[in-house]
Order: C-alpha cells, then sequence, then structure tokens
C-alpha cells in the first residue's frame, strides 16, 4: 500500500489561509518564485498538488500532522492528515507502525515516543532542521537524527 493516498492543493487558493500560510514561512517560498503567487509555474503547482499526503514502508507511516487511530489508511480525512495534533505525550503508533510526522513543533525536539517521532523542531522559524534517518529492517522511530542548523527566520 505504497504510493499516494491522496493529494493536496499545497499553495492555499483562499486568501484567509493564504495569508495563514504567509506568516508561517511560505512568504519566503513565494520570494524564491519572485514573490508573486500568479508567477509560480502551472507545472510546479501541478507537482506540488500531486504530492502524497502521507508515504508507507514496511514499518512506518509518514504523514504531515498526524492520523486517526479510529479509521483505516484509505478513509484518512485531508483535515486530520495536515491539522491533527497529538495529545502531549501520546505515545501511540499506528497498527503496528511508528507515525512519523510534524505540524506539532517543538523547539527543543525532536518527540521521540514508542509509536510515533514528532521531527517537527520549527525549522521555518529557528533555522533548525531534524532529519531522521531510518532502517526499512528496524521496527520504529529514526536509529539515528542530523542536524542541520540554518540562519532563523
Amino acid at each position: 500500500m505504497a504510493g499516494a493516498i491522496c493529494s493536496a492543493t499545497v499553495l492555499p487558493r483562499n486568501p484567509a489561509r493564504m495569508q495563514w500560510w504567509l506568516e508561517r514561512g511560505g512568504d519566503t517560498t513565494l520570494a524564491s518564485y519572485g514573490g508573486d503567487a500568479s508567477q509560480v509555474p502551472s507545472d510546479d503547482i501541478a507537482w506540488l498538488d500531486g504530492l502524497a499526503l502521507m508515504h508507507l514502508d514496511r514499518q512506518r507511516i509518514y504523514v504531515h500532522a498526524g492520523l486517526d487511530p479510529d479509521l483505516p489508511l484509505d478513509r484518512q480525512g485531508e483535515r486530520t492528515l495536515l491539522w491533527k495534533r497529538y495529545p502531549e505525550g501520546c505515545a501511540s503508533g499506528f497498527s503496528g507502525r511508528n507515525v512519523v510526522h510534524g505540524h506539532d513543533s517543538s523547539v527543543a525536539g525532536p518527540k521521540r515516543y514508542e509509536g510515533r517521532t514528532n521531527l517537527d523542531t520549527r525549522a521555518w522559524r529557528t533555522g533548525r532542521l531534524m532529519i531522521g534517518v531510518f532502517d526499512d529492517d528496524v521496527p520504529g522511530g529514526p536509529i539515528d537524527l542530523i542536524e542541520i542548523q540554518g540562519t532563523p527566520g
């Protein structure tokens, strides 16, 4: 069950969502295209729109925000995949797989639990990006972490 589960429009079309996105790092992305959303090439929008909202391997599920434990993978909604926040300390994975996600940032992160790994260190603001290194033959979270320190935003 690999590949695209579902896709979403990454560049917000709704003015309120666009403003929210711009205030959280989207301005840097847009600036890389010259600062005008109408100048973003349609091929780039199509590529972004075609990105999967989750990726699966034998041991893990990679998703932006999280999963609803009461729904099968093929019934997960875009809102949950992009916006879920796990309760503090929640360690559950999903059907025996480790859930690797971000969205619920922790400057002191990453946060590693038995069933999930939150790699979000608010890189768009802190400049601190965490990369998880995973072994396909080893269940659970990352076997190592790589930290990249860039210029804070």
